[in-house]
């Protein structure tokens, strides 16, 4: 039954007719490893984070699950205040990897994020919660899919490469739940205010860099 998922789409091809997109449902968990640079203004405190994510979980499209593995580089950025240790980030990523099946695939995606609990010690460690972006791309399908992802990290301070700066090596873990956009507008109908906003894409805070990175992901996206 796994290979329906590329038997579906090679029948559709050959046939010749118009299918909706499937509804795809998708969850797990993963880990990365980072460094952050930071700089210090006043209380105000900015990142850029360089590093690698890998994903595993279970995708199932119409009703045929398959398990799957990826992992590739993200970058990212990320703002607060050193006197609430509350702050935003966001990231990009592109991980490859294959289904259980053999299938290739690639998720191309975006993060962001809400951090709380922050400690600012010589051991650093914090948690947050925000919203997920991927494009799933199988052989000779793309499916669209948004979500939530909470996860926790820790690190350390190390002797910087710009003496102007701080730097942060880190390493953490994470869940994810994400859905296609027909099964994410059926949920949102049960779910509060505050939930349906974790589907929100307002790019305004984003720094421009990752908001441009987005941008061309999106237009990829339609081609």
């Amino acid at each position: 039954m796994k290979h329906a998922l590329v038997v579906f789409v090679i029948l559709a091809v050959v046939a010749g007719v118009a299918y909706a997109e499937p509804r795809a449902d998708m969850s797990g968990s993963g880990d990365f490893s980072a460094s952050a640079v930071l700089w210090f203004y006043g209380t105000n405190v900015t990142a850029h984070v360089s590093g690698n994510l890998t994903l595993k979980g279970d995708l199932t499209i119409d009703g045929t699950e398959a398990a799957f593995s990826a992992r590739g580089p993200l970058v990212g950025a990320a703002s607060g205040d050193s006197n609430t240790m509350t702050g935003s980030g966001w990231a990009t990523f592109n991980a490859r990897g294959t289904l259980d099946t053999g299938e290739a695939i690639t998720l191309r995606g975006a993060i962001d994020l809400s951090t709380d609990d922050v400690d600012l010690s010589s051991q650093t460690s914090g948690s947050g919660t925000g919203s997920l972006y991927v494009i799933l791309t199988l052989p000779e399908q793309k499916l669209r899919l948004r979500g939530t992802i909470a996860g926790t990290a820790g690190g350390g301070f190390v002797a910087p490469d710009d003496p102007q700066t701080m730097q942060l090596d880190g390493a953490g873990s994470f869940t994810f739940a994400l859905a296609s956009r027909d099964a994410a507008v059926k949920k949102e109908t049960d779910q509060s205010d505050s939930e349906e906003s974790n589907l929100s894409w307002n790019t305004d805070q984003w720094p421009q860099e990752l908001r441009e990175q987005f941008v061309r992901m999106m237009e990829e996206e339609s081609k």
